[in-house]
């Protein structure tokens, strides 16, 4: 579903940089790997603890076969479901939960996020974002909710909340166009389906209920230097922060498990812990959890642009 043809918003434009609902220097945004560039400075942290940020799991943000008891087959099926179920012009609820704590010899930081909302493909999307994050760095708790909306896949965006509201001077919804790194939109295909391409050897666990579908339970797990490697390929630009960084010292390990829908291949749930250290300077820890729904259902919402709001210029 698309942006109404109404004619009728109001805009009003605010002169500013480009609003940025998730400001780095202050947050972080659940559907990237968490950016420690900015807080490493900040906190004086070890240039090498970057290595933690590269390695974020929603960062890999990473022939078909029968199904039967082949786990490799099921993932292959399910990349290539989501990819179709993407094209179409279905419905899709998601719910993404969130936790990381990064421990150094400086300080320590910890985050909780959740990420709820709706997308009509191939590119309408709403969702209701909160976070909390505490750093023995700055005492005071941090907290950060905002809306965002989009009808073209991210390209331009409406975000509305209390920070945004108080760093711009205006109220209610900011219409703009994200500047690179600062997209917002969950890439639903792009980042779910590329992590039933990356297992080298996934482990059968069976079939399970789950949200009333019986599902396929796959599990896998991917090295710290793989991890290394894949964001690697992802952008080679990031092979600049790694200059000086002894890659031997990175030790962790990134498991996946998936519960793959029997009737249409299609996922029902992905849980992700990571574990990440580095010699003595740092270690970092995260849970990721994606809970799928709504699938073939009919949108019990229309997404479409604001009748009111402001634009960025």
């Amino acid at each position: 579903m698309h942006a109404s043809s109404r004619r009728q918003s109001e805009r009003r434009h605010v002169s500013s940089s480009t609003p940025d609902p998730d400001r780095k220097d202050r947050m972080s945004h659940g559907f990237k790997a968490y950016d420690m560039k900015d807080m490493c400075r900040k906190a004086m942290f070890s240039r090498k603890i970057v290595i933690a940020a590269l390695l974020g799991v929603a960062a890999l943000v990473l022939a078909a076969g029968c199904g039967g008891n082949d786990p490799a087959a099921w993932l292959t099926d399910c990349g290539e479901a989501i990819n179709a179920y993407a094209q179409d012009d279905g419905y899709l609820h998601f719910v993404q939960e969130k936790e990381y704590r990064l421990e150094t010899l400086q300080g320590d930081f910890e985050q909780q996020l959740r990420v709820e909302g709706d997308i009509i493909f191939p590119a309408s999307e709403t969702y209701e974002y909160s976070e909390t994050a505490t750093s023995t760095q700055e005492q005071e708790q941090q907290e950060n909710t905002f809306s965002y909306l989009t009808l073209d896949g991210g390209e331009n965006a409406y975000v509305m909340g209390e920070r945004l509201s108080a760093e711009l001077g205006v109220l209610g919804w900011v219409y703009y166009t994200p500047q690179p790194g600062q997209n917002r939109y969950f890439d639903y295909a792009g980042s779910i389906a590329k992590l039933t391409g990356v297992a080298a050897d996934p482990e059968w666990l069976g079939y399970e209920d789950l949200g009333g579908e019986r599902c396929a339970h796959i599990r896998y797990s991917v090295t710290g230097q793989e991890l290394i490697e894949l964001r690697l390929q992802e952008d080679p630009t990031l092979a600049e922060q790694l200059q000086g960084v002894d890659l031997s010292e990175v030790m962790g390990e990134l498991v996946v498990e998936l519960w793959i829908r029997e009737a249409d291949r299609l996922p029902q749930q992905v849980d992700m812990t990571q574990s990440v250290s580095m010699a003595e300077s740092a270690s970092s820890t995260t849970h990721m959890l994606f809970l799928f729904s709504g699938y073939g259902e009919v949108p019990p919402l229309r997404i479409e642009a604001p009748a009111f709001y402001n634009e960025a210029v």
